[in-house]
């Protein structure tokens, strides 16, 4: 009897088993491709991006972006190589990952409940708001109500299911979408008053008015939301799992605290009237100046250098400060005859100089730090010495921070102006709140600079674009006006020969009749000579027989 249940039992399993092994979503796992599974296969993964300002771009160091170096750190945490596309709308990225043509879009997504039926998600690693902006100056919307003509939004983006479903509240928000402008240009068209209104995140919205002050925000659309990576639907999980991994690791080890710091740092302060007088610097002063940045600026960026000179002395070169600095770097008589300057308010030498003595900064440092932060701890060496540098990345182990972090070491610099800090360091006091705002000063004026460059020169290739186009089209109405001409003058010349073949015809017709007249004259000749021959016998018959009588 217990033998009988025991076969009983495993007979009740085995129908269970192929049940299982035939039912619909067991059949749907075997046909599914396990994407985690391909891509330790493949030893790639494919990452999805939209060409960004902040997100991902092309810099003068390669690729980099917030969205790049998680997805670099993610690869190299997987095993294998990152490959990344580039795409132009949040629309079209979808599409991608829907098609498999991508494991993952990254692109500074937010959250978004109507794409949680068809892809998974990850966590959130930044918040960031949909926010309606306006031309400073202008009457300000408060709300939607306000809002006195249509947003106009870019084809494609994200934000246009959110104003679908607000329109059903407010009957009255309208809104034009556009394929002629990304989200960016659309931003600058409202700064240049082109256009009333438009949409954008918020984050989005603080990097163009880096460079576009006139950019105001009127009102949220929405309330903060995280910014995630979406994967593929599927009934595997482990891909899903290893993203999870990868962020929880990622905020625990502060890789993702020092990325936020690299790209949204500078964004944390917007001063209006401040960036209102760089950016007419920019176009009036630097010009002058940027043959001697870029001549030596060694082994840095010219724009950063010039954004070190701006912070100094506002590209001046006859600066002077209270304390004796002088010059477009604002050298102390120390450091010029260290650096062999003789004229400190000489801007060559000046520029050659703090170009230079930057350089030995960085050189003095320990290799510990990372080669990106190296520039921010050299500046807070160049604003207060290199001797409270050394102090400080002290101060900021015994506090339990990462001495190589400038994340970390930039939170300690206030304290070197504290006795109860100051007092028990080599160095002493230093007025490190003065070299926290210098150093981020000059990061802000970096990035306005490289973002200002960028946005100029997509301008002018732009302008050029429309100019080859417009030669384009000249070119083709010249060609078919001669076409035309080309076919007028045959037309003009096929009835000259036919006017010509007409006459021909006339004058033969004419040379016909005349000879048909010649011919009948010749005719009538010929009769009139024959009836006076016939005449003539007559006659000689007549008098032959009278004389015969």
């Amino acid at each position: 009897m217990k033998g009988l249940t025991i076969r009983l039992i495993i007979g009740i399993a085995l129908v269970l088993w192929a049940w299982d092994m035939t039912s619909p979503w067991q059949t749907a796992m075997q046909m599914e491709h396990n994407r985690y599974t391909q891509i330790q296969q493949s030893k790639t993964i494919r990452f999805g991006m939209i060409n960004h300002p902040l997100s991902y771009f092309v810099g003068s160091q390669g690729k980099a972006g917030i969205e790049y170096d998680l997805a670099s750190a993610f690869a190299d945490f997987l095993g294998v190589k990152l490959k990344e596309e580039s795409f132009d709308t949040s629309e079209a990225l979808f599409n991608a990952l829907e098609q498999n043509k991508i494991d993952i879009a990254a692109a500074g997504l937010l959250y978004s409940p109507d794409q949680i039926e068809k892809f998974q998600i990850g966590p959130s690693y930044y918040w960031a708001s949909w926010q309606v902006v306006y031309k400073k100056g202008a009457q300000r919307p408060y709300k939607i109500e306000d809002l006195s003509s249509n947003l106009v939004i870019a084809n494609g983006s994200a934000v246009i299911p959110i104003l679908q479903k607000l329109a059903k509240i407010y009957p009255n928000l309208k809104w034009t979408v556009t394929d002629k402008f990304t989200q960016e240009e659309l931003l600058l068209q409202v700064a240049e008053g082109k256009i009333p209104y438009t949409v954008a995140v918020s984050v989005d919205i603080s990097s163009a008015q880096q460079i576009k002050p006139n950019i105001a925000v009127g009102f949220d659309l929405t309330d903060e939301t995280p910014a995630v990576w979406y994967l593929q639907n599927s009934t595997f999980s482990e891909l899903q799992a290893s993203v999870l991994e990868f962020m929880n690791q990622a905020n625990e080890t502060g890789l993702i605290s020092q990325i936020e710091e690299k790209y949204f740092s500078q964004l944390s302060s917007f001063d209006y009237v401040d960036t209102q007088s760089y950016l007419k610097s920019i176009r009036t002063t630097l010009p002058k100046y940027k043959p001697l940045f870029e001549k030596y600026k060694g082994d840095l960026e010219w724009q950063m250098l010039a954004a070190i000179a701006y912070q100094e002395s506002r590209w001046d070169p006859s600066a002077t400060s209270p304390t004796g600095v002088r010059g477009m770097m604002m050298l102390t008589r120390d450091t010029a005859e260290r650096m062999g300057v003789t004229n400190r308010i000489n801007p060559e030498q000046s520029i050659k100089a703090g170009s230079e003595y930057l350089q030995y900064l960085i050189n003095q440092l320990p290799e510990t730090i990372p080669q990106s932060e190296r520039i921010w701890f050299a500046l807070t060496a160049y604003n207060m010495g290199l001797g409270h540098l050394i102090d400080l990345r002290r101060l900021t182990k015994q506090l339990g921070g990462d001495p190589n972090s400038w994340l970390d070491v930039k939170k300690y610099l206030p304290l070197l102006a504290e006795k109860r800090y100051y007092k028990n360091l080599k160095y002493g006091y230093a007025r490190g709140f003065e070299a926290f705002s210098y150093v981020e000063n000059i990061r802000r004026y970096y990035y306005s600079l490289i973002n200002y460059q960028r946005i100029t020169e997509q301008k002018e290739e732009s302008t050029e674009n429309t100019i080859r186009k417009e030669e384009s089209t000249e070119n083709t109405v010249r060609k078919e006006e001669s076409t035309e001409n080309t076919v007028r003058k045959e037309e003009s010349t096929e009835n000259t020969v036919r006017k010509e073949e007409s006459t021909e015809n006339t004058v033969r017709k004419e040379k016909s009749t005349e000879n048909t007249v010649r011919k009948e004259e010749s005719t009538e000749n010929t009769v009139e000579k024959d009836q006076n021959i016939s005449n003539e016998n007559l006659r000689t018959t007549t008098k032959e027989k009278k004389s015969e009588e």
